[in-house]
C-alpha cells in the first residue's frame, strides 16, 4: 500500500481505520521560551520544531489568539483584561444590568477568516484543525468572572441562560463559517477539571452545559468535521457523556490529574487520545529516560486499537525545562511513533 499523508494519518488515527504511524504534536511556550532562554537555547527547539512532523495545521479565527502574549496588560475583543496570559478584568463582572448595554463581538467580521484561505491552500495534503476557543464555560467566565459564574445558575439563572445562548449564537457562526470552508477537525475547548475532579457537580454539569456541547458537536459532525475537545484536568465523570455525544478526539490527558492506565482500560478504543506526557514533573525533572519510558508507555496503552492516539505532551512545555529533555522528547516521539 502507498504511503499515507499526513492527512490521512490523522483520519485513521481518529477513525480507528490503522494510520502507518501515529501523529504527534509537541507544545512549547514559545513566548515564554523566547523571554525567558538564551537565544541559542531559543534556536534549538526551533530547530526541533521544524524537525518533527507537521501532519495537521490549526486555524484561527482572527483574532482569537491575540491574546497570547507576555507583554503586559491589553484588553481583547470581548473587553476581557489580560496580563502575562492571566485574565484580570471582566468585563460584567459588576452586574447582570451591564449586559443592557455590551456589545458582542461580530463572528463574521470582516476580515476575520481571510487569512486561512492561503494557509489552507499551503499546506495541502496536511489535515486542518479549526478551532472555537473558550467555547462555551470559559467565554462565560471570563465575561462574569469565576466567582460569578459558578453562583449564577442558582442566583440569576435566567440572566446566565441568556448570556450561554448569545455565546452559543457566536460559536454556532463560527463553526458553520468553518465548515463552509471545508475543515477536517474542529477543536472545542472548555478547560472543566481542577486537579482532583471536575470543577462542578457533574449532574449540574449535564444539566447546564452538555446540551450546548451536543448542538456543536453534532452540527461539526453534520458538517463533515471531526470533533477534538480541550479540557485540562481531571474530567473522569464526563468523559462517557462527551463520548456519548460524538467526542472523537480528547485532549491533552493530563497524567498527574487522570490515571493514563484506567484512561485505556474504560475508553480506549471509544475515543481517540491526544497528549499525555507529563510536564508538570516528568519534562521539567525527569531524565531522558523517564521521558522515553513514558512516551512508550502512552503508545502501549492507548495506540492498540488500529489508532486512537495522537502523541503530545499533557499541556506546554514551559521555560523551566532542560533543553536535553525537550530534545528527549522529540526523539520519544519520533522513535515510539514511527513504528
Amino acid at each position: 500500500m502507498p504511503e499515507m499523508n499526513p492527512r490521512q494519518v490523522v483520519k485513521a488515527a481518529i477513525e480507528f481505520k490503522g494510520p502507518d504511524r501515529i501523529p504527534y504534536s509537541v507544545w512549547i511556550d514559545m513566548p515564554r521560551f523566547r523571554r525567558d532562554r538564551s537565544s541559542e537555547d531559543v534556536e534549538a527547539v526551533e530547530k526541533l520544531m521544524a524537525k518533527a512532523p507537521q501532519d495537521w495545521i490549526e486555524l484561527w479565527p482572527a483574532p482569537a489568539k491575540e491574546w497570547r502574549s507576555v507583554d503586559g496588560p491589553r484588553v481583547d475583543e470581548w473587553g476581557v483584561t489580560w496580563n502575562d496570559n492571566y485574565a484580570t478584568g471582566h468585563p460584567l463582572e459588576g452586574g447582570w444590568e451591564l449586559l443592557d448595554g455590551y456589545e458582542f463581538p461580530d463572528p463574521l467580521k470582516p476580515g476575520r477568516f481571510d487569512h486561512v484561505y492561503p494557509e489552507i491552500e499551503q499546506n495541502r495534503g496536511r489535515y486542518v484543525l479549526a478551532t472555537v476557543w473558550a467555547t462555551v464555560f470559559e467565554r462565560m467566565w471570563l465575561l462574569r468572572g469565576m466567582g460569578n459564574l459558578l453562583r449564577d445558575p442558582y442566583r440569576y439563572y435566567s440572566e446566565f441562560v441568556s448570556l450561554r445562548e448569545r455565546i452559543m449564537e457566536f460559536d454556532a457562526e463560527i463553526l458553520r463559517k468553518w465548515l463552509e470552508i471545508g475543515v477536517d477537525g474542529v477543536w472545542f475547548t472548555d478547560d472543566w477539571g481542577s486537579q482532583r475532579c471536575l470543577l462542578i457537580n457533574p449532574a449540574l454539569w449535564r444539566k447546564l452545559y452538555k446540551p450546548c456541547y451536543r448542538t456543536l458537536f453534532d452540527l461539526a459532525h453534520q458538517g463533515g468535521a471531526h470533533v477534538w475537545m480541550h479540557s485540562c484536568g481531571n474530567i473522569m465523570d464526563i468523559i462517557p457523556d462527551l463520548i456519548g455525544i460524538g467526542l472523537d478526539v480528547l485532549n491533552p490527558v493530563q497524567p498527574r490529574a487522570m490515571d493514563v492506565d484506567e484512561l485505556g482500560r474504560r475508553f480506549g478504543g471509544q475515543v481517540c487520545f491526544w497528549g499525555g506526557l507529563d510536564v508538570q514533573v516528568t519534562v521539567p525533572r525527569g531524565t531522558p529516560q523517564d521521558i522515553d519510558q513514558e512516551v512508550g508507555h502512552l503508545t502501549e496503552v492507548f495506540g492498540e486499537y488500529g489508532g486512537g492516539y495522537i502523541g503530545g505532551t499533557s499541556h506546554t512545555i514551559l521555560p523551566d525545562a532542560p533543553l536535553e529533555n525537550i530534545r528527549a522528547v522529540y526523539e520519544a516521539f519520533e522513535r515510539h511513533c514511527s513504528t
